[in-house]
């Protein structure tokens, strides 16, 4: 059984020769094995090769940024992709594609279940899997969304995102919590509690479509924690119609994380009704042209609050849509009758 693989050498025409070492209990031997491009789960892509396997943390990495080096490099801050699937991959491409638009500079990893030739991605994870249903495809988010990232800080962000502005700034929230998610505006299910196994009927579920986090002692020990919740619901068959968000509550009431709460701005759930302020960041949807409901969102100028109508798709304000414009009319009707 081979404890570890290390990739020591550049490419070598459509090679790579990866020497194992095999640490078996009594011994330890160390050989060469020369592995073409894309067999075994290894992938080139891009400005890097990286390669996993099942389970929570990745054996290895080699980055052509940065020359020969062999070791996992932890970069400060960078940008999360978990998909698995042709069709959850073009949808991370393009949301890939909208980032880089508006930053080149930025660092982006793609974990996924099979081999992408695509410079997008600055790294590639590959763990292969053979999902057969909605829920083993969340499961296989939580079970690789904190141990494969690459970055101090990460924000991770579902394939069915579209960037609208540079997102920079918010790496800064983590000077000061763990992590950071936006409510959820539809989710109907309750967390239950840890003390008493009784739903929370105040206590309302966050989206985990985009996550904010950085590595430490508490989030490794919470994201652990999501990821037992949840694959006991599935193993146990307890989780009925609930997605991923319901045992990532439940997982932070158990857990020391201080957790920050973001605006609709940087999560913006354009399928359902929700209210804000300030230019939209990250719309969270599927959408034929993300550009035109970009601009719809972010039409008013300046911080107006503002509601969305996903039926419609498009925002009003207060004193906008014929709603209330007729209850003014019946205001002033009500008024007069009454003179």
């Amino acid at each position: 059984m081979c404890s570890a693989i290390y990739i020591v050498s550049l490419r070598k025409s459509r090679s790579y020769y990866v020497p194992l070492i095999a640490r078996p209990k009594t011994f330890s031997f160390f050989f060469f094995l020369p592995l073409q491009v894309g067999a075994c789960g290894w992938v080139l892509h891009g400005r890097g090769l990286r390669v996993g396997r099942l389970g929570p943390t990745p054996l290895f990495i080699y980055n052509r940024s940065t020359g020969n080096d062999i070791t996992m490099k932890n970069h400060e801050i960078g940008y999360l992709y978990v998909a698995t699937g042709d069709k959850y991959i073009q949808e991370a491409i393009v949301s890939a594609t909208s980032l880089k638009k508006l930053n080149k500079s930025v660092h982006i990893t793609l974990v996924t279940d099979q081999n992408i030739n695509n410079s997008l991605f600055d790294e590639v994870v590959i763990y292969p899997v053979d999902i057969k249903h909605f829920k083993e495809g969340l499961l296989y988010k939580v079970r690789h969304i904190y141990q494969a990232s690459p970055y101090e800080k990460t924000l991770f962000v579902d394939t069915d995102t579209y960037f609208c502005d540079d997102c920079q700034e918010i790496f800064e929230t983590l000077d000061f919590f763990d992590l950071a998610v936006a409510p959820d505006p539809t989710d109907p299910h309750k967390a239950k509690s840890p003390k008493t196994n009784k739903k929370l009927a105040a206590c309302e579920t966050y989206n985990t479509g985009v996550i904010l986090f950085k590595k430490s002692l508490n989030n490794e020990l919470f994201f652990q924690k999501w990821l037992e919740i949840y694959e006991s619901k599935i193993i146990n068959k307890t989780v009925g119609k609930e997605n991923d968000q319901t045992s990532f509550i439940e997982a932070w009431l158990e857990s020391n994380c201080k957790m920050y709460v973001l605006s609709h701005a940087w999560n913006a759930r354009t399928p359902f009704f929700f209210t804000m302020k300030d230019a939209v960041k990250i719309i969270h949807g599927r959408h034929r042209n993300y550009e035109t409901i970009k601009n719809e969102l972010n039409r008013l100028p300046g911080s107006q609050h503002r509601c969305w109508l996903p039926i419609q798709k498009r925002c009003i304000k207060k004193n906008q849509g014929w709603e209330y414009k007729l209850s003014l009319i019946t205001d002033k009707i009500k008024e007069y009758l009454k003179l």
